[in-house]
């Protein structure tokens, strides 16, 4: 049995890999041909552009996984299927969902590893990505530095920073007010620069300002040259957050910025956000889905024809984008509940690909 595990695994591994090496060159060549302009200009160098397409690949990994994996999941059961070595294996004794174990094993694989990418690599890499472009448009290091207002209302912190870094998160022009539960200030810090290291942020040439219970003065400011903010609560990605658009943001992003924000936005942007993150949630899924649809229409290609199996499973794959695009849209409207806009076609599809699946026997 392990032999026939490996013998699927890679008549399965092996297309796929082709797959996702074919689909990766033709993203840079999309890619390369609606920037190339830019980088002319520019006078983009090898390294930079070598540079540049590793930031971008992770996040269309994400998208072409899926996709890889249903051609590459189609072709190896048809192959089979088309030799009769399916019909060889039942005759044999060996259950379809045996057969199958391999596949679904792809499957979770592929699930594993784009909810890796999309949660760790993918967002980040591509806001990083799509700064260097505006770079090489601009030539301005402007592109990397943000204005940023930001308030905690958890622990009542309200930030107001002249310039933000991205890159490498050092502030300047910083005042942070902290203030009590009754909304009156306690402590104000002006500061001129600030820098996170070793996981907490360091104020540089600032002063400190106290105020009563009433909000009034309370003393004079107290100057500092390096002050160590070890109990503040607030880390870079909480600026990045108010920075990036949310396609540049992990689910646990969204997820902070949706609860830090809860009481700051509309009705209607908070559902849109709400919206955005259980479809980043939903991004890996997709590789179980497809292989649920793949498995039965793969198999059905051998027997009755490879144009129409493929045509078959290529429209599931675009149908199920189609259906949860439009329920999103629903749910952005505020018209269904914000969840259900990205879970309501993985659930659909899932059970669709569930029976076929079943059916097989």
């Amino acid at each position: 049995m392990r032999l026939l595990n490996r013998y699927l695994f890679r008549n399965l591994l092996k297309p796929m890999l082709y797959l996702i090496v074919a689909f990766s060159l033709l993203f840079i060549i999309g890619d390369l041909m609606d920037n190339a302009s830019d980088f002319l200009e520019a006078g983009t160098g090898l390294v930079d552009l070598a540079y540049y397409y590793t930031l971008r690949l992770p996040s269309m990994v994400i998208m072409i996984v899926p996709i890889c994996l249903l051609l590459a999941v189609l072709y190896s059961l048809s192959t089979l299927t088309r030799h009769s070595e399916i019909t060889a294996m039942r005759a044999s004794g060996i259950s379809i969902y045996r057969i199958i174990r391999p596949y679904m094993l792809m499957g979770i694989i592929s699930f594993a590893f784009t909810a890796v990418v999309n949660e760790y690599t993918g967002p980040k890499f591509a806001y990083r990505a799509d700064q260097f472009v505006e770079n090489q448009r601009h030539a301005e290091e402007e592109v990397y530095h943000e204005q940023i207002a930001f308030k905690n209302p958890t622990a009542n912190h309200i930030w107001y920073i002249k310039q933000f870094d991205t890159r490498n998160y050092t502030m300047q022009g910083i005042e942070l007010v902290q203030q009590r539960e009754n909304g009156t200030d306690r402590i104000k810090y002006n500061v001129s620069k600030a820098r996170w290291m070793d996981g907490r942020w360091w104020f540089e040439d600032g002063t400190i300002q106290e105020y009563d219970e009433l909000g009034n003065l309370a003393g004079t400011a107290e100057a500092f040259q390096t002050l160590e903010m070890r109990k503040l609560p607030e880390v870079p990605e909480d600026f990045m957050g108010e920075i990036k658009d949310p396609a540049y943001q992990s689910s646990m992003e969204l997820w902070k910025y949706i609860q830090t924000h809860r009481l700051l936005l509309s009705s209607k942007t908070l559902v849109k956000y709400e919206v955005d993150f259980h479809h980043r949630l939903t991004m890996p899924v997709v590789c179980i889905i497809i292989t649920l649809i793949g498995i039965p229409v793969g198999a059905h290609t051998g027997r009755k024809g490879a144009f129409a199996g493929i045509m078959l499973a290529l429209g599931m794959f675009f149908g199920f984008y189609a259906l949860q695009f439009f329920m999103e849209y629903l749910a952005k409207q505020m018209l269904i509940i914000p969840w259900v806009g990205p879970w309501g076609a993985v659930i659909a599809f899932f059970l669709i690909g569930s029976i076929m699946t079943h059916r097989m026997r």
